[in-house]
């Protein structure tokens, strides 16, 4: 048989899924729930049960199982054993432990890698990977997923109506790690298709790809590789690496869709899937598979030896608040309902440094992602590994299977002050208004990410340190964010940051200026509007298509080598950059908010605001070093709504009714209540990974 047509046949004919019909899996009143990864595989069958009481004796209410077992479940070709799992299924049901079974595609058993080593991945190098670690296997080879298919359906039919079955998760940290991408003949072909689905003809193709540029022209399809910095004496066309990074996040959304589809086509109904994404991960988008899972959880572990200066001489030990919360805001708004799948327990094993976190700093966490408004927190793991690659991963137990270790005793009180807040919870509370306020659409696409990062013009810009920069500076004024993309309605939303939005067309330049004419206030920031999609620069003057969106001119950007710092001056205050620099000229009607003090441009705008319609857009053209600029500008764009100053990674949310303070910075801090709040956990001064959760 042709296995790419049966895989094909397959998707085609499986149901769609429609949310609108789906159970109550997180009823409100829980709020959230905790729980554990467990490997029974690894540990003596006598030790199940005791390992499953103490669980439940520790707070746990679910058991994370499977994730990682093909070998055990499929130990020979067509041969599949799964009454060890169901013993483990009927021993968390005894404990009173929900489930969550996981899909093993992550680690493939050697029986299928040696018959069909097609299925691994090749690395740039054109190595292929072997067996031995996990996602060695490639999601696109249609052999590999004809196989994932089958252990899929046998875990379907024997749990998907298994009423003790809470949940599933395809697949784990959906990647190649470190090797990134696959170049196999395989993931080539699903390219060349994608490109031939997008293009139609090869000479689009060379249109958008530019390739009469160094005489990069093709005559088909076929001819067509994938980027690879290997292959070239220089960069790899960065409008086909666009393309290709498109398309691998495509993929990605696929195989997931391919094993959701596959899950419910052989009995899952009542159960809800997930994946479990990476933080803050650039290669998949989770927002592409907002059809095809029903909830949106992720990875995250805090603590693995870098420093976070911006916190104090505690960073290292606490952690970055603005990256957890960041996470928490983008995963959300996705559907509603969304988790932590792996949080970290206590020290790890993969950091270049792995320190311990800061006693309180893992009760911490877990709780910002309840104020998050998380539904689910997991821990990875219940008992740390006595062999393998994460021996020193520790657990919730101790090496001796049974003692509490200090991360599992945190986890413990967190489970124990969720079910002292539950009888608390308000079913009809309502967001402050004031609060409400300031609530913030932050806008990202993947594809400016990309883009930037195939052309980022000086290596001192960081994309991902520009979006936490102005996401900081919105959480220390109290500011309820989402992180959406640009088809959302954006018509809710007081405001709107759109930072580094480098590629635009007509159609957002319109709903932008919409948007701000009916009275919304929107900010964009530095390399904003440079380019078409395709990455192509207008041939117009430079990022000529938002001049009149911003009321301004944008005639040069700078960037300064090494550790050189320029000087912006806003309202007498100076601040250092070094990264980027737009330089401005405003139009008339159009407010300079800051300027270049330094450089042969001094006295010219890094920022300028201006009234359109009913509402204002704002341009913060240059990128500081601390984001202090772009924090004092902030808040004054912000300031008719009353905005907190708190310190920065000093968070305070509000959800279901609660405040809830977490702070992530090495001082203690003051939450700002009333004086008549209710205070449910904690104190009014927060210690450095304290909590505090009031009602007002």
């Amino acid at each position: 048989m042709n296995r790419s047509r049966s895989t094909l046949a397959l998707f085609f004919m499986l149901p769609l899924f429609s949310p609108a019909a789906a159970p109550d899996w997180f009823p409100r009143s829980d709020m959230m729930s905790i729980g554990v990864y467990y490997y029974p595989e690894a540990w003596p069958e006598s030790q199940w049960a005791r390992d499953m009481a103490n669980m439940r004796k520790m707070g746990m209410e679910f058991v994370h199982l499977g994730e990682f077992a093909w070998s055990f479940m499929e130990p020979e070709e067509g041969h599949f054993e799964l009454d060890w799992l169901e013993k483990n299924v009927a021993l968390a049901a005894q404990n009173h432990l929900k489930v969550i079974l996981c899909t093993p595609s992550a680690t493939p058993p050697i029986w299928l890698t040696r018959k069909y080593p097609e299925i691994l991945m090749v690395d740039a190098a054109g190595r292929r990977m072997n067996h031995g670690g996990r996602q060695q296997a490639d999601w696109s080879a249609p052999v590999y997923r004809d196989y994932v298919a089958k252990i899929d359906a046998e875990l379907a039919k024997r749990f998907g109506r298994d009423p003790r079955v809470w949940g599933w998760q395809i697949d784990n940290e959906l990647s190649h790690y470190e090797k990134e991408f696959s170049y196999s003949p395989a993931a080539t072909a699903r390219f060349r298709a994608w490109l031939r689905e997008k293009y139609g003809t090869i000479a689009r193709l060379n249109a958008d790809w530019g390739t009469a540029f160094w005489s990069m022209v093709y005559q088909n399809f076929d001819q067509i590789e994938i980027p690879n910095q290997l292959d070239h004496p220089g960069l790899p066309n960065p409008h086909a690496q666009l393309d290709f990074n498109r398309w691998f996040a495509a993929e990605a959304a696929d195989y997931l869709r391919f094993q959701a589809a596959t899950l419910r086509q052989n009995g899952v109904a009542a159960q809800w899937i997930t994946t479990n994404y990476m933080a803050m991960y650039p290669n998949v988008d989770p927002t592409l598979s907002a059809k095809d899972l029903d909830a949106f959880t992720w990875t995250h572990y805090p603590v693995h030896g870098d420093v976070f200066p911006e916190n104090g001489p505690l960073g290292f030990r606490l952690g970055s608040g603005a990256v957890q919360s960041f996470m928490h805001d983008f995963m959300r708004p996705i559907n509603g309902l969304s988790g932590l799948m792996e949080l970290q327990p206590g020290q790890v094993n993969w950091g270049a440094i792995n320190p311990w976190p800061q006693p309180g700093a893992i009760h911490m966490w877990i709780m910002r992602a309840f104020a998050a408004g998380a539904r689910i927190v997991c821990t990875y793991r219940y008992r740390q590994p006595l062999f393998g690659n994460e021996q020193y991963h520790k657990g919730l137990v101790e090496t001796d299977g049974v003692t509490p270790s200090p991360g599992g005793r945190e986890y413990s009180r967190a489970m124990a002050d969720i079910l002292k807040l539950r009888p608390s919870y308000r079913p009809d509370a309502k967001e402050p208004a004031a609060y409400a306020k300031r609530r913030t659409a932050f806008l990202i696409n993947f594809d400016n990410r990309w883009d930037i990062e195939n052309h980022k013009q000086t290596t001192r810009w960081d994309t991902h340190a520009h979006w936490l920069k102005y996401y900081r500076a919105l959480k220390s004024m109290m500011a309820p964010v989402d992180v959406v993309t640009e088809d959302r309605d954006l018509a809710a939303y007081p405001f709107v940051v759109a930072p580094a939005y480098q590629l635009v067309d007509q159609a957002l330049i319109a709903k932008w200026t919409a948007y701000a004419g009916n009275g919304g206030h929107l900010i964009l920031t530095a390399r904003t509007g440079q380019k078409d999609r395709r990455g192509h620069f207008p041939e117009t003057l430079w990022a000529e298509q938002i001049y009149r969106l911003i009321g301004a001119r944008l005639p040069i950007y700078d960037l300064l080598p090494g550790n050189l710092e320029g000087t912006v001056t806003a309202e007498g205050v100076r601040y250092s950059w070094g990264s980027w620099a737009d330089i401005l000229e405003p139009e008339p009607g159009t407010t300079s908010l800051a300027t270049y003090s330094d450089q042969f441009y001094a006295g010219r705008s890094a920022a300028v605001t201006h009234k359109l319609g009913k509402g204002s857009v704002t341009y913060i053209g240059v990128d500081t070093e601390k984001g202090d600029l772009e924090m004092a500008l902030l808040r004054k764009i912000y300031a008719a709504t009353a905005p907190a100053t708190l310190k920065p990674d000093f968070l305070v949310d509000w959800r279901d009714g609660f405040w809830v303070a977490t702070n992530f910075t090495s001082l203690p801090q003051v939450i700002p209540a009333a004086a008549t709040a209710h205070l449910l956990l904690g104190a009014r001064t927060v210690a450095p990974g304290g909590v505090t959760v009031w009602q007002e």
